[in-house]
């Protein structure tokens, strides 16, 4: 007969093992479940909200319609007699006009022989070619200029580019082909590339972030350096603070706005320390711990302070002093968080970026989240959603070189395709 004490010694053995289990399960799940995990690779739902019962736009919202295009063509319909006596009709009474878009029959491409001329001249026996502007590609600026918004805008992969040219304009390319057109493109906008590089290194404030990218299986890091009017993508192998140097240089001048990543405090003190992802981290403990919520509701209120002190800025001497007391207060909540050895590692956040939470008071060109960037690095997250990943660093080449021109040119307001076709 097993004694009481085994039985006890057999209890916390199974309770030592069942700790165990729990802590690498939660390990696990950390991965997967933080605060910094996007929604599309997080396991956990959001809840479905109730309806409201009302459908469409709510009150007072402007009703969107389309304006009416100037017609191209008119087709008229005209009755002479009645068809039911056969009475002549004379002139119509009323008129109506119902306006039809439509697009055009997919249209065969246009191919053309350029001739080029060579003479000898019979004087002094030089050989001499015509002067021309023929290509030194066997495909047009057009074709170059499609093909890349169709593999960088549209995020078409390789298959699916070659069927869509085939099917609108009966035009056969091979993978290869497509690579080979991506590469020149990005060959012929390498100098736009450089002057965006120049351009943001002179901007007063930068917003910049990164996330992984798989080139040849190895894990790289895309970054992202926005400004009001520029977009850059950069990929490399470093997330350190040589890759900001590289693109910022040695005497950046303006604000950067970024997350907590140390790769920034690194490089500048001159830093704006982005709202959004800190409050999303509190958040997060606020859900796992109850007594952890009067520190997010804290912290919420110094958002909100900022916020309206940006909306209806006072005086700079104004604006500093209240940099100082909301310092101070939050020193405080990172001081009375440290009491819990759960809250340590977030109040050390808090207390390494104390004096970067309250540059946008100071300088209302600057943005207190990062959101810009994130939305900026969005548009390539789907392409790697669908990708995977790059097979080479020539690739990796070409997609910063492309989608940065792309995506400047989008926050310019000009026309994509003639842009494109015009740095070609």
């Amino acid at each position: 007969m097993v004694s009481w004490r085994q039985k006890v010694r057999d209890l916390e053995e199974e309770n030592r093992f069942l700790k165990e289990k729990i802590e690498q399960l939660e390990k696990r799940l950390l991965a997967y479940e933080n605060a910094h995990t996007p929604p599309s690779k997080s396991k956990k739902k959001p809840p479905k909200k109730e309806p409201s019962g009302k459908l469409g736009a709510p009150l007072g919202h402007q009703k969107y319609e389309r304006e009416d295009p100037e017609p191209t063509g008119s087709v008229e319909y005209v009755e002479d007699t009645c068809p039911y006596c056969t009475t002549k009709l004379g002139k119509p009474i009323e008129t109506k006009h119902i306006l039809e878009e439509e697009i055009p029959e997919p249209q065969p491409i246009e191919v053309i022989d350029h001739i080029i001329n060579h003479y000898e001249c019979s004087k002094c026996h030089k050989h001499v070619v015509a002067s021309n502007n023929a290509p030194k590609s066997r495909f047009g600026k057009n074709i170059h200029a499609h093909v890349a918004l169709l593999k960088f805008e549209d995020r078409l992969p390789l298959r699916k580019t070659m069927s869509s040219l085939e099917r609108h304009y009966g035009l056969t390319l091979s993978n290869v082909s497509v690579h080979k057109i991506n590469r020149r493109v990005a060959k012929k906008l390498e100098p736009h590339y450089k002057t965006l590089i120049c351009r943001i290194r002179k901007a007063n404030v930068t917003y910049v972030d990164e996330t992984e990218l798989k080139v040849d299986g190895k894990t790289y890091h895309l970054w992202t350096f926005v400004t009001e009017i520029e977009v850059l993508f950069v990929i490399r192998k470093s997330r350190g603070p040589k890759v900001i140097e590289e693109i910022l240089g040695e005497k950046f001048q303006g604000v950067i706005c970024c997350d907590g990543w140390t790769a920034y405090s690194s490089y500048s003190s001159n830093l704006q320390r982005c709202w959004a992802h800190i409050l999303r981290e509190s958040k997060e403990l606020a859900k796992k711990y109850d007594f952890f919520f009067g520190f997010h509701i804290s912290l919420k209120d110094i958002f909100e302070k900022i916020k309206k002190l940006r909306a209806k800025p006072p005086s700079l001497k104004t604006r500093q002093s209240w940099k100082e007391k909301l310092t101070l207060e939050l020193n405080q909540i990172a001081e009375q968080m440290w009491a819990y050895k759960e809250f340590r590692t977030f109040s050390t956040k808090l207390k390494n970026g104390i004096d970067y939470w309250f540059t946008c008071l100071i300088n209302l060109f600057v943005e207190p989240t990062n959101n810009i960037a994130e939305r900026a690095l969005r548009e390539l997250i789907v392409q790697r959603k669908i990708m995977g990943g790059l097979r080479r660093e020539e690739g990796a080449r070409i997609m910063e070189v492309i989608t940065s021109v792309i995506a400047t040119t989008k926050i310019e307001g000009k026309p994509l395709f003639r842009t494109i076709r015009s740095q070609l």
